[in-house]
């Protein structure tokens, strides 16, 4: 289970900020939900990079898994300051 976390994390916390952002834009319209959720992800996000980062790896597929890990992670922040981004310039 821990594999699907570390290789899955990142986009499982892009997903929730994406279907969260529907759901606000649906049932709630409101600026200061979507930058709380926005900046709840991009904290989701910046502490799942830290926790890989500071992940001990010895064998190379826990060096693989690792680097897919953080490279999704990475991925996902850009997504979440992306879809936020209008919203926290408008």
């Amino acid at each position: 289970m821990k594999s699907w976390l570390i290789l899955l994390g990142g986009f499982i916390v892009w997903t929730v900020h994406f279907f969260g952002l529907y759901l606000i834009a649906e049932f709630a319209p409101s600026a200061t939900l979507v930058i709380a959720l926005t900046i709840l992800c991009i904290i989701a996000d910046l502490w799942l990079l830290r926790w890989l980062r500071a992940m001990a790896c010895s064998e190379a597929f826990a060096q693989w898994r690792r680097s897919v890990g953080m490279a999704g992670a990475v991925l996902s922040l850009l997504a979440v300051l992306w879809q936020g981004l209008p919203v926290m310039l408008a």
